[in-house]
């Protein structure tokens, strides 16, 4: 790659977490493929995840946020959600436990959800201060992830909140998610790493694992 080249894909990697409310490598990945010229999309079709898929978790995305939008919790929407299958991760900031609660019966309400893992932390202060530091954080790790060839980066998406990390998305075998979680947690500012990672061959891919909504 010309030193161009890698000027243009740093500055979009560095780009994505601003404008999204999480890190998924995939889009890093395809940055950096069209960076250098080469036909983007190649790193979607190496995804475990089903096209199909994809689109239904986008729906279910849209669907949550809204939601949360909607909320009477104007604070809701402070709440990031990642979707992987019809499993909604849930993570960011609420100033009381019921609007915590209220978070996770939306994400329930919402038509395919199959899964919700409710992450949100409870807190008087909305850390704004903390988010520079997530926002380079997640940056460093998806750039990390891309650089290591015995991990399929394409499958994972990042968040962080409070330098807590959140990793999702689907794994080869369990090796595999030692070593993005070993990588992950090496960055200064991380201060531990919360795996929600499902194996490609895990049964709750296809038939989920109900949850009660969380007091």
């Amino acid at each position: 790659m010309s030193k161009h080249s890698s000027t243009v894909a740093l500055a979009l990697l560095l780009a994505a977490p601003i404008l999204s409310g999480c890190v998924s490598v995939a889009p890093l990945a395809n940055a950096t493929i069209a960076a250098t010229g080469i036909v983007t999309g190649v790193s979607v079709a190496k995804q475990e995840r089903t096209v199909g898929a994809a689109i239904d978790d986008m729906r279910i995305k849209g669907a949550v946020t809204a939601g949360l939008a909607g909320a009477e919790a104007w604070n809701l929407v402070n709440v990031s959600t990642t979707v992987i299958e019809g499993r909604v991760l849930m993570t960011g900031r609420a100033n009381e436990p019921e609007e915590r609660l209220a978070a996770t019966r939306i994400a329930w309400g919402v038509e395919g959800v199959r899964r919700v893992d409710n992450e949100i932390e409870i807190t008087d202060s909305v850390g704004w201060l903390a988010r520079p530091l997530d926002i380079l954080i997640r940056a460093e790790i998806a750039a990390d992830l891309l650089t290591d060839a015995e991990i399929k980066d394409v499958n994972y998406t990042i968040d962080v909140v409070n330098g807590v990390v959140f990793i999702t998305g689907v794994a080869q075998n369990q090796a595999e998610i030692d070593r993005v979680i070993a990588r992950a947690s090496r960055f200064k500012g991380v201060k531990r790493v919360e795996n929600f990672v499902v194996l490609k061959d895990d049964p709750q891919r296809y038939f989920g694992i109900a949850a009660a909504p969380e007091a």
